[in-house]
């Protein structure tokens, strides 16, 4: 009996953030798998109305497979940030409730994606307003960075959970 091409499509079909690239598994969280007929029905039709207005690039992370001996606890880098920002004398948790955010819809994927590919880096480009994010596995967390000048930054946010985001810098 002969599979369809709908049918092979859809048993080499994953979600697995480990197995494909940013742009991919984007789509895949907006287009399910394909039905009998090889069509992608719509799974999450709030994301395919939200614009992503950036273009994505993949390269090596600086830190080799997402660790980094130095800043790559959770700790080390909210006291980095604590100090920076607001002075060591403020509580860390005041220091948290103030600088922590809810991560968006794809900055939750890139979250989970470079959880899952620790050894790559995601870099996404838009043109207007012109930004640079640089989104990296980074020990304990994920990394957010908008580290130009010239390109929306400097500012870097760190995640651990997937869900917020605690901005430890601005320049």
């Amino acid at each position: 009996m002969a599979l369809t091409r709908a049918a092979l499509f859809e048993d080499s079909w994953s979600m697995n953030p480990a197995e494909l690239d940013f742009s991919e598994f984007r789509i895949r969280h907006i287009w399910g798998p394909p039905d009998s007929s090889g069509s992608r029905p719509c799974i999450n039709g709030a994301l395919s109305q939200k614009p992503f207005p950036y273009s994505v690039e993949q390269r090596i992370n600086p830190y080799p497979d997402g660790e980094d001996a130095d800043y790559g606890s959770w700790e080390k880098a909210l006291d980095v940030g604590r100090s920076y920002l607001v002075g060591a004398t403020v509580p860390i948790s005041e220091f948290q409730r103030v600088y922590t955010s809810p991560l968006n819809e794809w900055q939750r994927l890139a979250y989970v994606w470079c959880v899952a590919n620790p050894s790559r880096m995601l870099v996404l480009t838009s043109v207007k307003p012109r930004l640079i994010y640089h989104i990296a596995k980074r020990g304990e967390y994920v990394e957010f960075g908008l580290p130009h000048h010239c390109h929306g930054g400097e500012k870097y946010w760190v995640s651990r959970n997937g869900k917020t985001k605690v901005l430890i810098n601005v320049d």
